[in-house]
């Protein structure tokens, strides 16, 4: 069983290189979700890193605005939410049409 790594404020800030400010900013629009109540509390874990990174990525590279990178995450998830549920069905409908 393998354990959860957890990084503080600080430490997020610092691994992914982004301001304090700005961290807590994309954690109001909902980019991140750490645990605990303030900044000085909260938890990230590591796949928060690579939301992080991938947010930072929309947001240098395709010059989109914070709040434009939150929709953007939103849509993308989505998208992989429904990539997921249309595999399963086509492996249902497989087994379907072997069983007739």
């Amino acid at each position: 069983m393998s354990k959860l790594v957890y990084f503080s404020f600080e430490q997020f800030c610092e691994t992914v290189n982004l301001p304090g400010d700005r961290v807590q900013y994309i954690v109001e629009l909902g980019i991140l979700t750490p645990k605990g109540e303030q900044p000085e509390e909260w938890q990230f874990d590591a796949d928060m890193l690579s939301t992080a990174r991938r947010a930072q990525q929309l947001h240098r590279q395709l010059e989109v605005d914070w709040p434009g990178v939150a929709l953007a995450l939103q849509l993308l998830e989505q998208i992989d939410n429904l990539k997921s549920e249309n595999q399963q069905l086509r492996q249902r409908l497989a087994r379907f049409i072997d069983e007739l």
